[in-house]
């Protein structure tokens, strides 16, 4: 399959500014470092916790293009990222500076990253009814992960040991060599509906549940994964990406679509969320939730690939080893390992969220949030690893909140975050960032931003 479109996508990201996941379309929940279950509300609990959104102090909230993007690797350091980038097309690497990267890229978590674009998103309160939230946004997800054999390919090509141990001759299986290995990425349209309201009501405690819907169209899917012996492989994309297909156009199996639209999608699907959250004497906040809960149907300009067996002796590497040739050598492996064709449609499964979370109101400027959230499949765009985080908001004046904490999981270090907004009772807009240490550590740096300019919010409720 010519061109690895996604593993591209996400080195280039790498290469110009660095691009993890999980929440970057709120910049309080980004600020918190991902801690959100009980603090969300209104149009800002969609796809947390839709239990939360009738517990919205006011009657409208709307906002307009927020969003934020990350990235985070346990791979990665300075002085690799510093190579990267300043090494020139005609500038050879090498041979032990290659097997370095080799070595540092043999990881579960070479690179996660994750983009969100709010476009438009609007709440209603009506207490005795309950609270409707709505929304449009764009999700990428991507995670890269590589066993030892397939970095050293990757990194030193015929020279890897694995090409000298295996007998030139003789087939060798993906599931075998490179098991360990994954390559995922999704990107997709949201279309969110959601609705909460009050289920028990006494004076020290209320309960309150929600559900949520969201249509969902695919703009792009890959997936290149080798675990346990299982083999899956298999890329859409939309023709925004301008990928060529041209070899595939006479199968009957492959449904071509080459609209001219700007957002043309070749998949869709629909998810759900549900909620629960509970409030006991106004100071404590309990919630638990259970987010994207359902399946993708992808249609067109789609392929698929089988685990046939290959000549390890076919893998070549360029002697004037650049940037260029690691993606270019990435492609070739997986060109040279799996035989792709067209298929007609594939399901996939949404990467499913199990969130918990504890929350303490210490005094009117201060609150407390404790959150775990657990992976419930093994989906593209999923974490890799458990989350949990330690989240705070300090309001030091009354047009200012400040947010911070400590986390980590979902394949990331220990984060600390930090977060400003500027608050009037009207208007809102802010800046946060997932680890405002990230980009200064030596060894697996990374980078994350959110941002808010324009918030808005009309009527205020009584507690």
């Amino acid at each position: 399959m010519k061109r690895i479109w996604m593993l591209a996508l996400a080195f280039m990201a790498l290469h110009t500014t660095t691009f993890a996941q999980t929440e970057y379309n709120n910049i309080n929940t980004t600020g918190r470092g991902g801690v959100g279950t009980t603090f969300s509300g209104g149009y800002q609990a969609i796809g947390i916790n839709p239990a939360n959104i009738s517990r919205s102090r006011y009657t409208l909230s709307f906002s307009f293009l927020e969003g934020g993007f990350g990235v985070s690797s346990r791979a990665f350091t300075k002085d690799i990222i510093h190579d990267f980038r300043n090494t020139t097309p005609n500038q050879e690497v090498s041979l032990a500076n290659r097997e370095y990267y080799a070595k540092a890229f043999t990881s579960n978590d070479v690179l996660n990253i994750g983009a969100d674009l709010q476009t438009f998103a609007i709440s209603v309160n009506l207490p005795k009814i309950g609270g409707f939230a709505f929304s449009n946004r764009q999700r990428v997800l991507g995670h890269a992960g590589f066993n030892k054999n397939f970095s050293e390919l990757l990194f030193l090509g015929e020279h890897a040991p694995v090409v000298k141990e295996s007998d030139p001759n003789e087939p060798v299986y993906v599931s075998e060599l490179f098991d360990g290995t994954e390559l995922k990425a999704s990107w997709v349209n949201e279309w969110n509906i959601s609705y909460g309201r009050r289920l028990v009501s006494l004076p020290a405690f209320k309960i309150f549940g929600g559900v949520g819907y969201r249509y969902i169209q695919g703009l792009a899917l890959y997936e290149f994964s080798a675990k346990n012996g299982e083999v899956k492989a298999y890329s859409t994309a939309s023709p925004i990406l301008n990928v060529d297909y041209g070899q595939y156009l006479d199968d009957p199996l492959f449904n071509h679509n080459e609209a001219n639209n700007i957002l043309s999608p070749v998949g869709k699907g629909h998810g759900f969320d549900i909620g629960l959250s509970a409030e006991v004497a106004k100071i404590v906040k309990l919630g638990v939730s259970v987010a994207d809960i359902g399946a993708m149907r992808w249609t067109e300009n789609l392929l698929v690939g089988q685990d046939k067996g290959f000549l390890v002796s076919d893998i070549e590497s360029n002697g004037n080893y650049d940037f260029e040739n690691a993606m270019d050598m990435a492609e070739q492996i997986i060109d040279t390992a799996m035989h792709f064709t067209a298929l007609d449609e594939l399901r996939t499964d949404l990467p499913t969220r199990f969130r918990a979370g504890v929350g303490l109101k210490v005094s009117n400027k201060v609150e407390l949030g404790l959150d775990y959230v657990k992976a419930l499949n093994n989906a593209p765009g999923n974490l890799t690893q458990d989350f949990i985080g330690l989240g705070v908001d300090v309001m030091p004046s009354p047009f200012i909140r400040l947010s911070s904490g400590v986390s980590t999981g979902a394949g990331d270090k220990v984060n600390l975050p930090l977060g400003i907004a500027f608050v009037t009772p009207v208007y809102e807009f802010g800046l946060s960032t997932r680890d405002i240490t990230a980009p200064y550590t030596k060894s697996n740096p990374g980078a994350s931003l959110a941002f808010a300019f324009m918030r808005f919010k009309i009527g205020k409720l009584p507690l």
